[in-house]
C-alpha cells in the first residue's frame, strides 16, 4: 500500500507571484531593499515640505526650464540631420564610370563596354527591392521634415531666449 504525503516547498501562507522582501529575523531581503529605497524616494515627493509652493509661481525659473527643453530638443534635431546628412552622402549612388578616351579602344571593347553597363542596369531594375525614384520621394520628404522642424524649433528657442534676456535685464 502506497502512502499518500503533501510535500511544500514554499513559505507558509505566500501567493503565487508575490515575492518576500524580509527574513524571518525582521532584516529586508537585497529585494526589499531596493522597494525600501524605491518607496521613501516616491514617499518623499509626495511630504508636504518637499512639494514645490504654487502660490508665488517663479516665472524665470519656468522660462529657463523651457529655455533648456527647446535648447535640447533643438541640438537632438540638430544631430538628426547631421546624421541624415551622412546617411544621404554614403547612400547616394557614386559615379563609378570614368571618362576613357575612345580614341584608345577599339570597337570590340567599346560594345562590350555599353552591354556590359546596359545589363547592369537591366538586372538593378529587375531585381531592387525599392526602385530608386521611391527612395529619393522619401529621402526628400524626410529631408524637408527635419529641415521644417528644425528651422521651428530654431525660431522657438530664439525666441525664448530674447524673452529670457529681456526679463533679467528688466530684474
Amino acid at each position: 500500500m502506497v502512502k499518500n504525503e503533501l510535500y511544500h516547498h514554499g513559505i507558509l501562507g505566500q501567493k503565487w507571484g508575490v515575492r518576500r522582501f524580509q527574513n524571518k529575523d525582521g532584516t529586508l531581503t537585497n529585494e526589499g531593499q531596493k522597494r525600501y529605497e524605491r518607496d521613501k524616494l516616491e514617499n518623499a515627493g509626495k511630504k508636504k515640505d518637499n512639494r514645490i509652493d504654487v502660490s508665488q509661481p517663479d516665472p524665470n525659473r519656468w522660462v529657463k526650464e523651457d529655455l533648456t527643453r527647446r535648447q535640447n530638443v533643438v541640438n537632438t534635431t540638430s544631430k538628426l540631420v547631421d546624421e541624415f546628412g551622412k546617411i544621404e552622402k554614403e547612400t547616394r549612388p557614386k559615379a563609378t564610370t570614368t571618362k576613357m578616351d575612345l580614341s584608345k579602344m577599339s570597337d570590340k571593347e567599346m560594345r562590350e563596354r555599353i552591354n556590359r553597363e546596359l545589363l547592369e542596369q537591366q538586372y538593378n531594375k529587375l531585381f531592387s527591392e525599392v526602385s530608386p525614384a521611391d527612395v529619393s520621394k522619401g529621402r526628400k520628404y524626410t529631408q524637408a521634415i527635419l529641415e521644417t522642424a528644425g528651422t521651428v524649433l530654431t525660431l522657438t528657442s530664439s525666441a525664448l531666449a530674447i524673452a529670457l534676456s529681456i526679463k533679467e535685464l528688466k530684474g
